[in-house]
């Protein structure tokens, strides 16, 4: 059964660093060059903790997650980072212009119990092995949970807005706007009566994992680790929390895993469609796809061989065009091949296979680029003029568009055990990291 308790969060102290500067993106969207970015930014930016850089030399005794650990611990003992007065809950809101639409997601960060998947924890995606190495390392070095786990529930019969909204009448902890105009905001709820309501509201709803699924395998490892070995720790804030009704005797901070908490029917959830480009197709790309799907050629209205072709109005003309296409139809792609006057819709007639439920990125993956084209290596883009653009510009041979995964499939393939095949969906916006870490053994 799942359940969640307040945790004395590790927060930068905002007299010494500017917040702004310190937190970054999840690890996992961080490019080389961003990462260049962050380092530069602050000598306390989180990003040099959750994605040290390799150094020659390295070895077992002196690597980056060593790196991590130390620094941490001298960011703790410097101030840099204190320990939440009380266990806690964090409330964050962030309001992000999506689609044209100014929202607002407004979740808890709270310490979850884990559970194996699939008894109250489900996964929608599939995940690699060599992320989760990388993660156990990590928290094995620092023993922190140093980003969330961004997690859905849906819970319409348990209001806290009322809660929320009284929290939100007295200055956030911090506020600050990222380089993308996004603004995050966040707070303290370290009431009594208050943690109790967040408590009761939560605890024991089914939770699905929006994104993090290779941090909450690493935790699920991490713990079994823990658990055969001698050198397990109690919780430093856990006698105060069992006194207090609540958490478990017995329960260590490895049993545990920081999490952002976000209630569906709030609102405020934007899920993008990752892109697919491909390097290899059929010699004929139409044909095998005629006899399950629904073919329709569009045409663009320019000319290939104009000037217009090497400018950007090209792409973001039939960018544009096909979404437009394909917009809120179900089984229904756009694809795009280099010098065709136009692009393809493609609708699948054929029967749902079992196990596909009719999701958009499974009929993809497991119709067309495994039955019908027989190719298992492909990209992802985000951004369909870039996708267009990178077909255009000869790097692929073929884009295939998507309309975004609906919350409701991440539901359906997350009860029925069918995982999507990675980077189905992507939340917008990125979870910053930063914001509070978990000390699974906390250092006072």
């Amino acid at each position: 059964m799942t359940g969640i308790i307040p945790f004395r969060g590790l927060l930068y102290d905002q007299r010494k660093v500017s917040i702004r500067d310190v937190i970054a993106p999840p690890y996992d969207i961080i490019t080389p060059g961003m990462l260049d970015v962050l380092y530069s930014r602050s000598p306390y930016n989180i990003s040099r903790i959750d994605c040290g850089m390799d150094a020659g030399g390295d070895d077992e005794k002196n690597n980056k997650y060593v790196r991590s650990a130390t620094a941490l611990n001298e960011w703790i003992k410097s101030g840099i980072m204190k320990y939440a007065e009380s266990p806690a809950f964090y409330l964050y809101e962030t309001t992000y212009t999506a689609e044209g639409q100014t929202r607002v997601m407004r979740g808890v960060f709270a310490a979850v119990r884990l559970v194996p998947l699939g008894e109250g924890v489900f996964p929608h995606e599939k995940t690699k092995s060599k992320p989760k190495l990388d993660r156990l390392n990590l928290i094995q070095a620092c023993r922190a949970n140093i980003s969330p786990v961004f997690t859905l529930y849906d819970y319409p019969g348990f209001d806290l807005k009322s809660l929320f909204d009284r929290v939100q009448q007295s200055p956030p902890y911090f506020e600050c706007s990222d380089d993308d105009a996004i603004l995050h905001r966040f707070w303290i709820i370290d009431g009594l009566s208050e943690v109790a309501l967040v408590k009761e509201a939560i605890s024991g709803r089914d939770m699905f994992i929006a994104d993090g699924h290779h941090r909450y395998e690493t935790s699920l490892e991490f713990q079994r680790i823990m658990r055969e070995s001698e050198a397990s720790t109690y919780r430093g804030d856990q006698a105060a929390l069992v006194e207090k009704g609540l958490a478990t005797p017995g329960e260590k901070g490895y049993d545990y895993v920081l999490m952002l908490l976000v209630n569906v029917s709030d609102g405020g959830i934007t899920i993008l469609p990752t892109h697919r480009l491909l390097r290899s197709i059929p010699d004929d790309p139409i044909g095998p796809l005629k006899g399950l799907f629904k073919v329709e050629h569009v045409k663009s209205g320019l000319d290939s061989s104009a000037n217009l072709v090497n400018s950007d109005n090209f792409a973001n003309s039939y960018s544009s065009g096909i979404t437009g296409a394909i917009r809120g139809k179900a089984g229904t792609f756009g694809l795009y091949l280099p010098g065709s006057d136009g692009f393809y819709t493609l609708e699948y007639t054929g029967d749902v296979p079992e196990g596909i439920f009719g999701m958009d990125v499974m009929i993809l993956h497991e119709i067309i680029f495994k039955k019908l084209y027989n190719v298992w290596e492909f990209d992802y883009e985000m951004d369909p003029q870039k996708t267009v653009e990178r077909v255009k510009n000869g790097d692929f041979k073929a884009a295939f568009i998507l309309n975004p995964t609906k919350v409701g499939d991440i539901e359906l393939s997350a009860k029925t055990g069918v995982r999507m095949p990675a980077k189905s969906t992507y939340f917008y916006p990125k979870i910053p990291t930063g914001m509070v870490l978990n000390a699974l053994e906390p250092k006072e």
